[in-house]
């Protein structure tokens, strides 16, 4: 094993990559002494040597995710697997938890963990370009509209299915999906497929602000209940508008939220995260919390992912914002409205990806969770579960408190929950493999099988993604 420098604390020892060359090696996490630490993660590469980088700005916002001898990761997380061995195979928690599917390759190990959201891309093209798209989508409209076949659209989820019995989530993505053709179909397939629980419709917003047929279709799909957009949402603030998506759209996601409003669309909106609009997050928040329509706001910290071409930053040191930004941000700009008590990890996964608080809007205005439950108690009720609505907060044990007494007492609806979601994805700076093997938020690929998001779109010299083109 190659010494990496002993910096402070040692918290793990995982797999990383080397920013330079993206190959595999080997990572040390580690938190730096003093009142107000931070956990950085080195890595050392044979042929460039070392490097670090900071993934929690402060401690108290890291999870410790590294495999114990019974099966658990510690205190704050539910996962059953530990990380894989350095040959690719299952680690011996994850071994007893899986019994005979153990010994699969990474990109299969997918197929044995729980799958809480399924993404699917069934266009490749854009009416964007925006400067920071994961996907690194073409701009192509009209006749050069890349829109994949429905039917094999279909036949892949369908075989998802039939491995996995059921999907939570299942995510349409792009691209822009609001383009494809026979999107209308799609989803009056997977609203009639009792196998997937919900859906998710990514979009930048352009065709429901500009096709009013468009807007009323999706609204009849809308208000058959368990369907959801995802609109991207870069905040009120000037600065970064242009960086983030190539224009000022502003205006035209004022116009979305307005229509969605009127046709009783729910709406999660999907922030990017970068320096310019971090000290702006609370006015993203309250923008939401007017409309009934908004169940939240998904803030996800800007990811360099190698799959973008466009995209060389993937190779030098820039800050990453991580998810102790955000929660510091979010409750220092709230004025109190928001403590950091309201925020838990998601035990789903590995608990350093993806963390969740709540707010209620209630008729005495609008409530911390923190104020009614104590949040970071959950984690049993929490297991293999992304998504949660006020009947699920209500059946989680605490029909006698505070919280269930005013969910009863205000007939609260669904509505009244205001979910905010932080989403840091991984590029090579901030690679961790624990997260990559106990993920639970997947990809469907080109070829029906499942792969960790931040693998699929890392670009990384051995995955799928690179290795199809």
């Amino acid at each position: 094993m190659l010494e990496i420098p002993q910096l402070g604390e040692t918290l793990k020892e995982t797999r990383s990559r080397c920013p330079e060359c993206l190959k595999e090696c080997e990572g040390r996490v580690w938190k730096s002494e003093g009142e107000k630490s931070k956990v950085y993660l080195s890595r050392s590469c044979p042929e460039h040597g070392d490097t670090t980088v900071c993934i929690a700005s402060d401690a108290r916002f890291y999870w410790l995710s590294k495999g114990s001898d019974d099966g658990g990761c510690g205190v704050g997380c539910a996962c059953s697997a530990d990380p894989l061995g350095m040959d690719g195979t299952l680690g011996k928690n994850a071994l007893a938890a899986v019994g005979e599917d153990a010994g699969k390759q990474p990109e299969e190990v997918m197929e044995v963990l729980s799958t809480c959201l399924a993404l699917i891309e069934i266009v490749d093209s854009c009416n964007l370009s925006c400067p920071t798209c994961f996907a690194a989508s073409p701009v192509g409209v009209g006749a050069k509209l890349d829109a994949k076949p429905l039917e094999d659209i279909i036949m892949r989820v369908k075989g998802v299915l039939k491995r996995k019995g059921n999907i939570e989530i299942l995510q349409l993505s792009g691209g822009e999906p609001s383009l494809h053709p026979d999107l209308l179909e799609l989803l009056d397939w997977i609203d009639g497929e009792p196998r997937i629980d919900y859906c998710l419709l990514n979009t930048n917003g352009v065709m429901l602000a500009k096709d009013d047929n468009f807007l009323t279709e999706i609204g009849k799909r809308a208000r058959r209940g368990n369907f959801q957009l995802y609109l991207q949402f870069d905040g009120l603030q000037d600065a970064g508008q242009k960086e983030l998506r190539g224009a000022d759209l502003r205006k035209l996601k004022k116009e979305v939220m307005n229509r969605c409003e009127r046709e009783q669309i729910p709406v999660t909106l999907a922030t990017t995260v970068n320096e310019d609009n971090l000290s702006h997050l609370w006015e993203i928040v309250e923008f939401g919390l007017e409309y009934a329509v908004c169940r939240g706001v998904a803030m996800q910290p800007m990811f360099l992912s190698g799959r973008n071409p466009e995209n060389d930053d993937t190779r030098t040191p820039v800050r990453r914002l991580n998810t102790a930004d955000i929660i510091i941000g979010c409750v220092e700009q709230s004025d109190k409205m928001l403590r950091y008590e309201d925020f838990t990890p998601l035990p789903c996964g590995d608990p350093n990806c993806a963390t969740i608080g709540y707010l209620l809007r209630t008729p005495l205005g609008v409530k911390s969770i923190s104020e009614f439950i104590d949040f970071s108690q959950l984690q049993g009720f929490l297991r293999d579960k992304v998504r949660y609505e006020l009947s699920d907060l209500q059946s989680c044990g605490c029909e006698n408190t505070e919280l269930g007494e005013l969910l009863h007492q205000f007939e609260m609806k669904e509505e009244h929950a205001f979910r905010l979601f932080i989403k840091p994805f991984m590029d090579a700076w901030t690679w961790d493999q624990d997260r990559i093997d106990r993920c639970c938020t997947h990809v469907i690929r080109p070829d029906g099988k499942l792969d960790s998001f931040c693998r699929y779109y890392s670009g990384f010299p051995d995955t799928f993604s690179n290795l199809k083109s």
